[in-house]
């Protein structure tokens, strides 16, 4: 069974420091260097010099990124920066937000521990694919900090929220420990629930739903990693801290929760001319054009996407843009003789884009593993598109995003999606709550 578990999560102490706002980041892997840059200027403290250090041309195995990391993280810890709660504690955490164009919103979860299982062999079940780089990154990393600095995002099933209103009826809603207004103009709010009552009877609640991996599954297969390396340094019995993880528990039913679609750059050299893709493409999809100038582009780009939702809800669709036109291309996939059942993996947009587009019309097999440098994973349709018109790139495709009943489906059929078939959004802050073991 998965067992969600309180801790004594460890916090900026607000004596320490003032202003929430110039500490924390996002995780890891949605930090560019741009971005990397500025939160290191944001404050002397700020968690990217654990989460996502910088480099040094002087770096050797004795002193790099990841030894600053654990002397930072000591040093904060000994001068009262970080400070850890006196009892073991639930945090209830709400994002508001709202998509452009599109009314406000509020995702409801709660930070705890979950404790590790294998994959496979219990009800924590994974619904991507995941690069290895990734996972020996996060390992060096947890191996001199012995600590989570970013929460693994999980979703379960409460369709009636028994489970979230019980968090919520145990705080005072007009009084959140955290509340302020970060990027991308996210509220933040947090919330100690430290009663035993409370806290055992969502644990309780939760013990036999299954809980699936919505975002952060280098993290989780980390901490298993982690965890095995550690039981080979000590074979006493009982559970030990590296046994559980840091996790953000949301329900899956909530409406607050947002997929976003993450768009498939190929970056130059295509390993197809123009023509020959375009040919091979009209044997699959039936295709429509729509043309554009420099004053009409972002009319038509809008006018696709628009298509592409509309056509989305019973078909699968893509958009695409290559160099050199002036037009975008709508790519409705045409029916097939015996078409995947719509609970499978095989009926997914991102599985039919791999199969057909990449490997099949593309010659791009296993992107993934062996083509990482040839294809950029995209969330910004804008910067997609600037890809593409400043040469950097050879062509763009657009998807419509995964919905979050596929991927329950997808998981409890025993599949996992490609690489990058999600984005979960708004992501969970790194820095409002830490795990140390």
């Amino acid at each position: 069974m998965a067992v969600l578990l309180p801790f004594q999560g460890l916090r900026y102490n607000p004596n320490k420091v003032k202003d929430l706002r110039k500490v924390v980041c996002p995780p890891y892997d949605v930090i560019n260097p741009q971005a990397q840059a500025r939160y290191y200027h944001a404050h002397e403290h700020n968690m990217i010099r654990l989460e996502l250090g910088k480099d040094q041309p002087d770096d050797t195995p004795s002193s790099n990124r990841y030894t600053r990391a654990a002397a930072f993280f000591k040093d904060w810890i000994k001068q009262g920066v970080l400070r850890q709660d006196p009892e073991p504690s639930l945090y209830l955490y709400k994002l508001d937000y709202a998509l452009p164009g599109k009314e406000k919103k509020t995702l409801k979860g709660v930070f705890g521990l979950v404790q590790l299982e294998e994959i496979g062999k219990g009800k924590i079940f994974p619904h991507e694919f995941t690069f290895p780089k990734a996972k020996e990154d996060r390992l060096r990393l947890m191996r001199v900090c012995h600590a989570n600095t970013s929460p693994i995002f999980m979703i379960y099933s409460d369709p009636a929220g028994e489970i979230m209103g019980r968090l919520e009826r145990s705080v005072d809603e007009a009084r959140p420990l955290v509340n302020f207004v970060g990027e991308e103009e996210i509220r933040h709010r947090l919330w100690r629930i430290s009663s035993p009552t409370v806290t055992t009877a969502v644990s309780e609640s939760l013990k036999e739903q299954p809980f699936f991996i919505a975002d952060g599954h280098h993290r989780y297969e980390t901490a298993l990693n982690f965890r095995n390396e550690m039981r080979e340094r000590d074979r006493s019995p009982g559970l030990k801290p590296y046994d559980a993880v840091f996790v953000f528990c949301a329900d899956m039913e909530d409406t607050g929760i947002s997929l976003l679609p993450i768009h498939r750059v190929i970056m130059n050299p295509v390993p197809c001319d123009l023509k020959t893709l375009k040919q091979r493409l009209t044997l699959a999809f039936d295709v429509t054009h729509l043309e554009f100038n420099n004053a009409t582009e972002s009319q038509a780009r809008k006018k696709l996407f628009l298509e592409m939702q509309k056509e989305g809800r019973s078909a699968v669709v893509f958009g695409m843009f290559a160099k050199s036109e002036q037009a975008f291309h709508l790519l409705k996939l045409k029916p097939a003789p015996t078409p995947p059942a719509p609970k499978t993996l095989d009926a997914l947009d991102v599985s039919v884009f791999q199969k057909i587009i990449l490997e099949e019309a593309m010659g791009i097999a296993d992107p993934a593993a062996k083509k990482e440098s040839l294809i950029q994973f995209v969330k910004d349709e804008e910067a997609a598109v600037k890809m593409v018109q400043n040469g950097s790139a050879g062509m763009t495709f657009f998807l419509n995003p995964t919905r979050i009943i596929q991927v329950r489906d997808v998981v409890l059929a025993g599949d996992r999606m490609p690489q990058k078939s999600t984005y979960f959004y708004p992501k969970p802050l790194t820095g409002l709550v830490i795990n140390k073991f």
